[in-house]
């Protein structure tokens, strides 16, 4: 089970923990990565059962690396070209991977095009993954889950919003879909991008759906092919979505981008990928932060607390990115990405009070998709074009308290005849040659295109006309 491996590499690391008491005067070394390797298209990472073996989704393929020395990743092995054989090959898109024993799952495109699949490898020998299943679909997956017995896999298409799950225990087949709408209707009524289904974490019989700004849905799925709701956390009802501009999509309180328990399912994280878009409305803007709820009784769960994201001074979608992206909570650690904000490390043994152990950014050089508990590390996986120049990569860093010398600001500002900018600058390290893939975006695809070829006021203009759709 997903539990047991967490929890076993956060044993391994107990010793490091701080006491509760005098914690404001942790870093108590300088804090850097202890290594890093270029994976062009990196998107997000998943840590095996080992603790040290780490699969990497990259946009036109995966990546395998050993991070059994955390000072000397190795990539094991890369395919790309997955289905280059269909006539419509090969699978692009490709920003998801979840492992489970020795199966990977990969799944693509997570937006739009052709094929639509969920590959299944054998991965016993991580230096040779060996494709043993393909499950086609006429539905894009942007993210996925692995059980031993189910692949759990968003699906989002032109009218509905929903989550498809697709018994592998044999040959892949689908027993249920789920979604917003099936528990009340008037979802239908809302612009489909407003309630997409992004993201599914499954424990214990628990999936815990992210489901954008319909929120985030407890369902018990102890029995696969029946899924019923638990409980609820909502930031809107559908009423007051119906007239919404596409630009909603990318606001507070909505959207929820992402969810996942810790280790003994007592308590939830929910994260929203947001950005200031509309900076003239009285809407809360961004960047999006992460809240802990309590849910040791799953029926009710009830807020905690609230972690910001990083100042920025300029958070919109042409400024320096810092929302919160993918994260793991895993004993008494949460593991988190910021984009350009970097990676944050808290402990959170007292969920209703979580303290900051460390935090590292170079926004010139990396765009934190993910970070992931190791053993004797964390993982965190960097996504190459935001903004242009930043690395797909995987880094290792020390889990433990500490303290980044000379870190770059994300707040300084210079003024200039016609704008003012933020100054979030580092010395970029030099790497193999790299190329962002087309069609490697964020969120659900467009916001970095966007920005390559309009900058911040292109964006706003598509997101004040895209058609709702």
């Amino acid at each position: 089970m997903e539990f047991s491996r967490r929890a076993a590499l956060r044993a391994g690391a107990a010793a490091l923990a701080l006491p509760l008491a005098g914690r404001a005067s942790a870093h108590p070394e300088p804090y850097e990565p202890r290594d890093s390797v270029a994976i062009e298209g990196a998107t997000e990472a998943v840590v095996g059962p080992d603790g040290t073996t780490i699969f990497v989704a990259a946009t036109t393929g995966f990546a395998v690396v050993d991070a059994s020395d955390p000072t000397d990743l190795t990539v094991l092995a890369e395919r790309r070209g997955l289905l280059a054989d269909r006539e419509d090959g090969p699978l692009t898109g490709i920003h998801d991977v979840k492992v489970h024993g020795t199966r990977l799952a990969v799944v693509g495109p997570a937006n739009s095009g052709r094929p639509s699949a969920l590959l299944l490898y054998d991965v016993r020998d991580p230096a040779n993954p060996v494709r043993e299943a393909v499950h086609e679909t006429d539905y894009p997956i942007h993210n996925c889950f692995l059980t031993d017995s189910h692949a759990y896999l968003t699906a989002n298409h032109s009218d509905r919003r929903e989550l498809a799950i697709v018994d592998v225990s044999g040959t892949p087949r689908e027993v249920a879909r789920w979604g917003a709408a099936d528990e009340n209707p008037a979802w239908l009524d809302v612009p489909g991008f407003l309630w997409s289904c992004h993201d599914v974490y499954v424990q214990d019989g628990v999936a815990y759906v992210a489901h954008w700004d319909a929120g985030t849905w407890l369902l018990d799925v102890s029995d696969p092919a029946s899924p019923a709701v638990i409980s609820h956390i909502a930031p809107y009802d559908p009423a007051d979505l119906a007239d919404a501009p596409t630009s909603r999509g990318y606001e507070l309180p909505g959207n929820h981008h992402y969810a996942a328990p810790n280790d003994d399912a007592s308590v939830l994280a929910v994260n929203s990928e947001a950005w200031e878009t509309t900076p003239e409305d009285d809407r809360t803007g961004g960047p999006g932060g992460i809240t802990l709820y309590d849910i040791t009784d799953p029926a009710n769960p009830r807020e905690l607390s609230h972690i910001p994201a990083p100042e920025t001074a300029n958070p919109g979608l042409g400024g320096t990115w810092t929302t919160s992206h993918n994260f793991e909570l895993a004993g008494d650690r949460l593991y988190t990405s910021w984009y350009q904000g970097g990676v944050k490390l808290f402990d959170v043994r007292d969920p209703a009070e979580p303290f900051e152990l460390a935090w590292w950014r170079q926004p010139a050089e990396a765009a934190f998709w993910t970070a992931r508990a190791a053993a004797d590390c964390f993982v965190a996986s960097s996504y190459a074009g935001v903004p242009a120049g930043t690395r797909g990569a995987l880094y290792a860093f020390p889990d433990h308290a500490g303290y980044q010398p000379d870190a770059p600001s994300l707040t300084a500002t210079t003024t200039t005849a016609n704008a003012t900018t933020t100054t979030a600058t580092a010395t970029r390290t030099p790497t193999t040659t790299e190329s962002p893939s087309s069609g490697s975006t964020p969120g659900f695809g467009v916001l970095a295109a966007l920005l390559g070829a309009a900058g911040a006021a292109g964006v706003a203009r598509w997101l004040r006309d895209e058609p709702n759709s």
